[in-house]
């Protein structure tokens, strides 16, 4: 049961974290069902309905007539095309973030990444890979950009949905290196290298995606 079953923004946040849970694990389209997820949350159909709407228009789901919402996976062309806009927005983020971070920012940031190092990322991959994505979300939060926050807020999510993607391409120990290298330029406020080092971080991700999905690609027989 929610805390506050009557207010529409808690409810649609349920349903969010809901149905991300769900979309992290499927390979085929599924349906979402109302009635079962007001049941499950203890709420009426209709602040669920609404909620289901509002992803519907963020594109995180599909409303389609009479038949309510569609949850599909997210595909690898969605997932590159998320990593060509990440490009230019941490770019910037980072170049603003090296202007605006006081030391208790940047402090956080290293704490992010505290539990980590070359010798227990095999191990504690998972974590890291969760810690990525909180680290890139507060780095936009740093850039102090209402819109650039809110873009994030409607496609943020892709990150959360490929957390998996650094232990398969086995760059973990790249990608921390990067991170740490970044959040010394920021605390150093060289915005300019805080920018390049942000856009070649997830140049060489997007590199990695796309050149790993041409290799796994059927061969003509």
């Amino acid at each position: 049961m929610l805390d506050s079953p009557d207010s529409a923004d808690h409810v649609y946040r349920a349903v969010r974290a809901h149905v991300l849970s769900l979309v992290r694990d499927i390979s085929e389209p599924v349906r979402v069902r109302e009635e079962e997820l007001a049941r499950k949350l203890g709420v009426s159909r209709t602040p669920v309905r609404e909620a289901l709407l509002r992803l519907g228009q963020e594109g995180l789901l599909k409303m389609e007539r009479h038949r309510g919402a569609l949850l599909s996976p997210l595909t690898h062309e969605q997932y590159v095309e998320w990593l060509k806009l990440r490009v230019e927005l941490e770019g910037f983020a980072s170049r603003e973030a090296a202007m605006n971070a006081s030391q208790r920012d940047v402090d956080a940031l290293r704490k992010i990444f505290a539990p980590f190092n070359d010798e227990n990322l095999d191990v504690l991959i998972d974590e890291y890979s969760a810690a990525n994505v909180d680290f890139h979300a507060a780095l936009i939060q740093l850039a102090s950009n209402k819109l650039l926050e809110k873009v994030w807020e409607l496609f943020g999510h892709r990150d959360m949905l490929k957390t998996k993607t650094i232990k398969r391409l086995s760059r973990a120990r790249q990608s921390l290196s990067e991170h740490l290298a970044l959040i010394d330029a920021i605390e150093k406020r060289d915005a300019r290298e805080a920018e390049r080092i942000a856009r070649s971080h997830v140049e060489e991700l997007l590199n990695h995606v796309s050149m790993n999905n041409q290799t796994n690609e059927p061969k003509d027989r």
